[in-house]
Parts: structure tokens; sequence; C-alpha cells
């Protein structure tokens, strides 16, 4: 019996082996399963439980203005955070941070006892610095501040409907706010939290640093910016009218020194404003032009030798009959030569240059001074406007367009139209934003120009010279400056109402530009239903008048010395080397965009604007960009920049005599092709100082 049970113990021992190392061999795998094949999602899992991340806002960038004034930016804001799972009593807590914050309690207890916020819970974004001083006498655990920034506009209601607005989740929300969002925003960085078993966060730490976004350099001149909207504001409290739209264009570039719309509203509580107040009508509103709308068909008939200026056209007394209906004017008229037919805006003389065109090359003229389509201005909400395709013209438009009717357009336009004849002939691009840089100043991209050429200058001239006779002898005397010619336009239109145009709502409108015979700026202005007087010449072209002679004088335009001298305030100002609008920053706009064709990392150029008086160029070589700007002012000369580093390349070189008109490029430089300049500049400067005889000019700090 013993030996039999002897001889079973080697295979119980064998069994009982291979039992345990097929356990150990069971764990062993199951621990390199979650050790190794499964670590990194076991390790996720860890994180997640232990560690809370939570991103980190960027600093939005910059809006200025074309002086460098800050037009947008940002202050320090705090967010009131809580940690419902750390706070002891929950509902005394929701009670003290209602009544401190201005919440409904019962709504703040209901979002403290929801679970999904019990580690996490945003009470309120932007709260007030008293706010926060009482917060923290409270000395709630669980709840606390968490910095940030919040967008504030200094100029409040200043170009609201150019900056529009950032909305409570920092999105721009309209303007140029919504238009260079993605720009403006920056990237966001991230924060880690670590946490305990109850979520309550004891340490934490920066990941990824937030990246402040690009800023923006707008053309717009906020002391242009201004005037234009005083001024508008002014006449709609005299004709009591509904609204009201001014643009000041730069005639030769399209930049936009000034938008402006009433009623306007407060960018830093555009939320108690009504959202209809928000909507930019110099871009997203369509109307009829009325007889503003004539230059297009006097152009183009001029171009097309359909006319010539002093040809004689035989307005008929006022009335014209066309596909059964009788047109008129408001004088009737006889014999005009084509100059008077603008001067006097007859609709009789436009009717007839239209039919002269035809329905197809009239459709091909408004299509090639832009209408029905977007001008493409750096702004969201542009409509196209309504041009409809000449073949379902009825027997009435070729008449009623002539004299802007059955056509739909917007204010941006109209004033681009209008500054075909004032430069010359071209189209151009309108635009509000000159450059985007770095949160270091940097140069990041310069929106590039687009210029067509519509009409022949001949072309231009000649109907330029029937506008300066709008405001000589025509509808417009009203619209005159002292010290400078002007031209321009008048428009009064009947609005639609029901279908039907109406007897007692109406658009005045005045479009102009000055001075001549070169141009600096392009003005509208409309106003929207007046009350007590309706026509362009009475309403609108007065306000013209003082937004074009105030924005002449701040530019610094040199009044005609052919006119009868104008007022010694007004002679001192505009040739005054210094600023004289209070609050201006002597930092000058960019007025074009200039490149060089050298080598080496960031160049470009500078444009140069000089006084009206001869001047000696100084020596920019060397110089840093700073230094130049601050020469440049002080001479009184008005500058571009698009490049960083020194200046290694100047025209006209220095020591040459600079009149009014002329351009010096400066081209500037970073590293290699600097140092190389430097040392180029520094042999020039000691081989001048040995020659016998060999002067140059001092440069300017």
């Amino acid at each position: 019996m013993s030996e039999n049970t002897s001889k079973s113990h080697p295979a119980r021992i064998v069994t009982v082996i291979l039992v345990v190392a097929f356990w150990l061999a069971a764990i062993a795998s199951r621990l390199v399963q979650l050790q190794v094949f499964q670590h990194e999602e076991f390790r996720r899992i860890s994180t997640q439980r232990q560690q809370v991340t939570r991103p980190m806002p960027a600093p939005r960038g910059i809006i200025y203005d074309c002086r460098m004034n800050e037009l947008a930016r940002n202050v320090p804001s705090s967010t009131a955070i809580a940690e419902p799972c750390r706070i002891r009593d929950v509902d005394a807590a929701a009670g003290n941070l209602a009544r401190i914050l201005g919440l409904d309690p019962t709504e703040l207890r209901t979002r403290m006892a929801d679970p999904r916020k019990k580690a996490y819970l945003v009470l309120k974004r932007r709260i007030d610095p008293e706010a926060e001083d009482r917060i923290a006498e409270l000395k709630l655990d669980g709840v606390y501040l968490e910095e940030g920034s919040m967008r504030v506009y200094p100029d409040r209601e200043l170009a609201c409907h150019a900056l529009g607005f950032v909305n409570m989740n920092g999105d721009g929300g309209a303007g140029l706010e919504l238009q260079y969002d993605k720009e403006l925003k920056g990237i966001d960085g991230l924060a880690s939290h670590d946490v305990d078993a109850n979520r309550r966060s004891f340490r934490g730490q920066v990941l990824k640093p937030p990246v402040q976004g690009h800023s923006i350099v707008l053309s717009l001149d906020r002391d242009i910016q201004y005037i234009a909207e005083r001024e508008l504001a002014a006449v709609m409290d005299e004709y009591r009218a509904a609204a009201a739209t001014a643009i000041v264009m730069e005639t030769d570039t399209g930049r936009i020194l000034a938008l402006a719309n009433q009623p306007a509203f407060n960018c830093n509580t555009y939320n108690s404003a009504e959202a209809n107040l928000w909507r930019n009508r110099a871009v997203s509103d369509m109307f009829e032009p009325g007889s503003t709308f004539k230059v297009v068909v006097a152009t183009y008939a001029l171009e097309e030798h359909l006319t010539r200026p002093d040809e004689l056209i035989d307005c008929q007394m006022g009335s014209i009959r066309i596909g059964g209906h009788t047109f008129h004017d408001v004088h009737p008229y006889g014999l005009l030569t084509f100059i008077q037919v603008l001067e006097k805006s007859s609709n009789i003389g436009a009717t007839k240059l239209g039919m002269r065109l035809g329905q197809e090359r009239l459709h091909g003229a408004l299509v090639k001074f832009g209408f029905g389509a977007k001008t493409g201005v750096d702004l969201p909400a542009e409509i196209v406007g309504l041009v409809r395709n000449w073949e379902s013209w009825s027997a009435l438009s070729i008449g009623a367009i002539s004299f802007g009717q059955e056509v739909g357009v917007t204010s941006m336009q109209m004033i681009t139209a209008i500054n075909v004849i004032a430069n010359g002939g071209y189209r151009v691009w309108p635009h509000l934003v000159d450059r985007v840089i770095d949160s270091g100043g940097n140069l990041v991209r310069i929106p590039e120009p687009v210029k067509t050429r519509i009409v022949s200058p001949e072309t231009a001239a000649a109907v330029s010279s029937a506008f300066e006779g709008v405001v000589l002898r025509g509808t417009a005397k009203s619209a005159g400056l002292e010290g400078y010619r002007a031209a321009g336009k008048t428009g009064t239109a009947q609005k639609i109402v029901n279908g039907q145009y109406s007897s007692e709502k109406y658009l005045s409108s005045f479009i102009g530009y000055a001075p001549l015979p070169n141009p600096r700026v392009t003005i509208l202005v409309q106003v929207d239903e007046p009350k007590g007087a309706i026509y362009g010449g009475k309403v609108a072209a007065p306000v013209f008048q003082r937004i074009a002679q105030q924005a002449l004088v701040h530019l610094r335009v040199p009044p005609d010395r052919t006119l009868p001298m104008p007022k010694p305030d007004l002679l001192r100002l505009a040739s005054d080397s210094k600023d004289f609008i209070p609050g201006a920053t002597p930092i000058p706009p960019i007025t074009e965009a200039a490149t060089d064709s050298g080598t080496g990392s960031d160049q470009g150029a500078i444009v140069v604007r000089v006084a009206e008086q001869s001047l000696v160029m100084p020596d920019f070589l060397g110089m840093s960009k700073r230094r130049v700007i601050d020469g440049c002012l002080a001479l009184g000369i008005r500058l571009q920049s698009t490049g960083s580093g020194i200046a290694v390349q100047q025209l006209p070189a220095a020591g040459a005599m600079i009149s009014a008109g002329e351009t010096c490029r400066v081209t500037f430089a970073r590293g290699s092709v600097a140092r190389l300049q430097q040392v180029t500049i520094s042999a020039g400067s000691q081989m001048a100082q040995s020659a016998p005889g060999v002067s140059r000019p001092a440069s300017h700090p």
C-alpha cells in the first residue's frame, strides 16, 4: 500500500508544478499585456483622472489707425471660476456669489449642482475689479479668479461699424473684428492642473504658452473719422434724418481714411444696442443712386466718342417720352452743353446720352464701373447690389437707368465709381487694412493693391471739369471749399415704399473730391430721409464741404495759391510741420506699397512725400528705421515703412535737392546684407572725410 502511494507522488508533484507554472504564466502574460501592450492606454486613463487640461486664451491682436493710435486693445480681466466639489455649503455660496456677480441665485444653484460641472464651472466672465475684491473677501474654498483679458474700444462709438466687436466667447462678431478674426485671435495655450480623488486641483503647469494674435494697422485716420462722425451727427440732428453715411477715400490708392454711419453704437456695450444698428450701411444697404449715377452714362458716352464736352444737347424743355412714359427734369432746359448737362443735373440730357449708348453698351459700362459686383472691400456682409442683364430691360429701362433708377448700388460702389473720375480713369480697390504685423511689430503682410484703367485720362479730365462746374455754377455751390478747388455730383433719389416711389422719403447725396487738379481725397455723403429739405445740394453738399475742408487741413495739403488767400489760420495749419489735431500721434500713414529688387532678408521700401518747399535730402544710410522716421518727421516728410533693420540704400542720394511730389526710396535689410552695407557705408564715410572739399549733409536723429 505504501509502495503504491509513494509511486503516485511524482505524478502529483508534476501536476502541481504544471498548475503553478500555468498560473504564473497567465499572471505574467496578463502583466505583460497591461504593462507593455496597454501601457499607453492606462497611462492616458490615469492622466485623465489625475490631471485636468484647460486652454489658455491667446491675447487678441491690437487694431491701430494709420497713425498707430489704438482703436481696439486688450485689458486684464478676470473670470470667476468655481469647483463645487470643494465647496462645503453650495447653497450659501451660490447666494453670496450671485449677489456679487449680479446673477440669479436659483439659476446659479442649479448650475453648481450639475454633476458634470463639479470640477470646473465658469461663473461669470469679465468681472469688474470691485467684484474681484468682494469675491476675495468671501474666502471660499473652491472659488477663485482666472486671469484673462477683454476687448475694449477706447473711443467707444468711433468707427464702430468698421471695427465691429468681439462677442463674449472671444470671437469677432462684426466689422474688421470678424473679417480678420483668424489673424487677430492668435494661438491658444494649454495649462494642466493635477487633481485629487475628489477632483480638487492642487498643482498646475503651463504646457504650451499662448501666442498673441497678429495686429492690423488700418488706413483709417482717427481724427478724420471723428470729423466725419461729428458732421454726420450734426446733419442728422438738423434735418431729423433716419440715417446717414460718409466715406473718405484716398483718391490714388483706395485707402479708406474714414467710414462713418449714423446712428452709431458703443463697441464696448454692443449688446445694449439693437442688432439693426450693427449693420454697416456703407456695404450692406442697397439703394437707387439717383443723379450721382449720371457719371456712368456721361463718362462712357464721352469715352465711346458719342459726344463732346462742347456739344449742345437739346433737353426739350424738361421732358422726353420713352416707351409710353414721359420723363421730366426738375427745371425745364433747352440747349445745354455736355458739361452743362452735368452741372444742371438734367435727366433729359442724361437719358439722351444713355440712348446713344444703347442697352448693351450701357450695361457694359455699369459692369466696368463695378456695379452688380462686390468691390472687394475688406469688410464682411458686402452685397453685390442689383444690375439686371440688358436683355431683360423694359422699354423704359434705358431712360430710368441713365439717371439712377432701376439699379441698386451700395455706398462703397458709388464712391469707387466716382473715384474713377477723380484719379484720372482708374478703378482702385477700396480697403481699410494697410498692413498686418506680429506682436513685435514686424511686418507679416501687406495687401496687394488692385488698380484697373476704366477710361482714358482725357475722358476723366473732361468729366472732372464738368464736376467742378457743379460746385462752381451748378447744384452744389455749398460744397465749395476755402483755399481749394473741389468737384463732385449731387443726387436726390426717391425711395421705394411698398413698390411705389415715395413723394415724402428721399435719399440725398453728394460725392466729390479735392483739391483739383490733383485730388487727395474722394468723399461720399448720404443722408437718408431728411426732413425739411431733400436735395443733395442743400442737405449733403455742405457736409462734404465741412469734412473735406477739415480733412485737407489735417492732411497738411497746402492751399491753392492761385485762389483768393484763405484765412491765415488755415494757411498756417496746412503748412505746419506739427500735428495740429488734438490727440494725433505723429506716426505717418502708409500711402502705397513699394518693393526693391535688391537681395537680403526682410527688405522693404519707404516712400516719402515731401513738403512744398525744397529740401536737402538727408543721409539715411546705416540708420535704424526709428531714426529714419524721426528724421522725416522733423522735416515734415510723410513716410511709409515696409522693411526692418537698417537703411542700406536710398534714392535720391543724400545731399540731393528734393521738391514737392518727389519720392525717396529707402531700403532696409537685416543680417549679412545689412552688415556688409554698414561696412561699405563706414568705408565711404572715411574716404569722404579724407578727401578735400567733400562734405556730407548732417544726419537727423
